[in-house]
């Protein structure tokens, strides 16, 4: 491959991204296309190269000599790329350009992330920006980030991970609850706690484990990806679980939630902006994350940024 041109680029980004799925079903969820589109993308790099990068099959999904080859050499390839964008995207900060920003939801409730507030001083400064904002789960956002399909995800921070660079924007409350109708809405305190594990409960797959593990529970009754559908199973009276406290304070004042013995069940979850550790040379991305300490500095609540 003497001249590389935009079709290898767009190639290698494909291949990058099975391998960082462990294969092509992985690859498919994170690149929104079809497997038999992966597969022939990955066969077209392949001949491209004249070589095989890796083994797929009944024995599972593994990279070969030359595919470790290709894959290390695309990290100093792309590093390559960001730093041609960075350097020309310093020309203004109003260049016609895009940020994709992506976040968990049940976020807009949150006072002290203030989500919209630095949406709000970055557009301020840079009013010409297109910004692309999806809401979906933290470990798709997290694929998404890796793959270069998000620039800053907003997440509950489980596992760091060392390539990607985390800003620290606030805690959130996470409470415990149940309906009106459920069996424990009006028991007291000593008697929720003592009959807590009797009772059917919602946990959130992206932290099913931590939720189960908290409350005693070997196993989930339902299983959910987003804040809304947890809510909307806790309403049905048939759950107990978690929701962010903010979230749940409008059902709570109507009388139709209960938190459940917040001392002892109750913890706090930080959230944070998420980027690849390049976005600091980035002017648009670098802007972006400075709105959230502006934010911070305003609420008096700054501080310091691991």
């Amino acid at each position: 491959m003497r001249q590389l041109l935009d079709i290898d680029l767009r190639l290698i980004r494909i291949f990058r991204v099975i391998v960082e799925a462990k294969g092509l079903a992985g690859a498919q969820l994170v690149l929104n296309l079809s497997q038999s589109r992966i597969s022939t993308s990955l066969a077209e790099l392949e001949a491209r190269l004249g070589a095989r990068l890796c083994r797929r099959g009944r024995s599972g999904f593994a990279l070969t000599e030359a595919g470790r080859a290709v894959y290390d050499a695309s990290h100093d390839l792309f590093a390559a790329v960001d730093r041609f964008c960075n350097e020309a995207g310093t020309v203004s900060l109003n260049l016609r350009r895009v940020v994709k920003l992506g976040a968990v939801d049940a976020l807009a409730t949150n006072a002290e992330m203030s989500l919209a507030r630095a949406v709000g001083h970055f557009r301020e400064a840079a009013p010409s920006v297109q910004i692309d904002f999806m809401i979906t789960g933290p470990e798709e956002l997290e694929a998404q980030l890796i793959a270069g399909a998000r620039d800053i995800i907003i997440v509950p921070s489980i596992t760091k991970r060392s390539d990607l660079a985390y800003l620290p924007i606030c805690a959130e409350k996470q409470s415990l609850y149940c309906a009106r109708g459920h069996p424990l809405f009006g028991e007291e305190e000593k008697v929720v706690e003592r009959n807590l594990a009797g009772h059917a409960i919602v946990a959130r797959g992206y932290l099913h484990s931590q939720d189960l593990k908290r409350l005693g529970y070997r196993q989930a009754d339902a299983t959910v990806e987003m804040m809304e559908a947890q809510l909307i199973l806790i309403l049905s009276g048939g759950f107990i679980g978690y929701l962010p406290a903010h979230y749940a304070t409008l059902w709570v004042e109507r009388g139709e939630l209960r938190c459940l013995c917040d001392d002892k069940f109750g913890y706090d979850s930080t959230f944070y902006a998420v980027s690849q550790r390049s976005a600091t040379e980035n002017p648009l991305l670098r802007r972006f994350l400075a709105s959230f300490v502006e934010t911070k500095r305003q609420r008096g609540v700054l501080e310091e940024v691991d």
